[in-house]
C-alpha cells in the first residue's frame, strides 16, 4: 500500500488538512506586519552643533566640552563616539537597548538646554534620535595629525575615490 493509496482513502482528512492550513495562512497574512524595512531602533541620542568658525581647539573647549559634560550626567549612558569637523561637532550618546528612547531625547534635550546659555554665539544645536534614515550604512575615520590636513584628505582623496564605488 502506498501513500497515495492511503491518502485517496482518507480525502476528507486531506481537504479537512488543506482548509485548516489556508485558514491560517489567510490569517497570518492578515495580522502579521508587514513593511518595506522592519522597525529599527537605535539606543542611540545624536547631538549635532553647528555655525560657528571657531578654531579646532576653541570648538573644543567652547562648544563640545561643555555639552559632553552635560550630557555626562544622564543616567544608563554609554560612553559614545565624537566627531568634530570645521565648524561643528557631532556627539553620539549610547544608552542600553532596554532604554526607553523617548524619556532618554527629553532628558539629552533638558542638559543640552541647560548649557545653551554658555555657548558662543551663532551655534545652533540639534538633538535626535538616532533612526535609520540618520545613522550611516559605512563610516571611515581619519586619524593622527594635524585634522585641517586631516580633514582635506578626507574631503578632496577619499570621498571622490569613495563616491565612484557603484552602488
Amino acid at each position: 500500500m502506498t501513500l497515495f493509496d492511503v491518502l485517496s482513502r482518507q480525502r476528507r482528512l486531506v481537504y479537512l488538512l488543506v482548509a485548516l492550513a489556508s485558514i491560517a495562512g489567510v490569517w497570518a497574512a492578515a495580522t502579521l506586519p508587514s513593511a518595506i524595512y522592519p522597525e529599527l531602533t537605535f539606543a542611540r541620542v545624536t547631538i549635532v552643533a553647528t555655525g560657528t568658525s571657531l578654531g579646532a581647539r576653541q570648538q573644543l573647549f567652547g562648544v563640545s566640552r561643555p555639552i559632553e559634560e552635560a550630557v555626562s550626567i544622564v543616567p544608563r549612558r554609554y560612553p559614545g563616539p565624537i566627531s568634530y569637523h570645521p565648524g561643528g561637532t557631532e556627539i553620539n550618546v549610547d544608552f542600553s537597548p532596554a532604554t526607553e528612547m523617548l524619556n532618554a531625547l527629553q532628558e539629552v534635550r533638558a542638559r543640552v538646554d541647560q548649557v545653551v546659555p554658555d555657548l558662543p554665539a551663532g551655534v545652533t544645536i540639534q538633538v535626535e534620535r538616532m533612526t535609520p534614515s540618520l545613522f550611516p550604512i559605512l563610516s571611515y575615520n581619519v586619524e593622527g595629525g594635524d585634522p585641517a590636513t586631516l580633514y582635506d584628505i578626507a574631503r578632496y582623496q577619499i570621498k571622490p575615490i569613495v563616491s565612484r564605488v557603484p552602488a
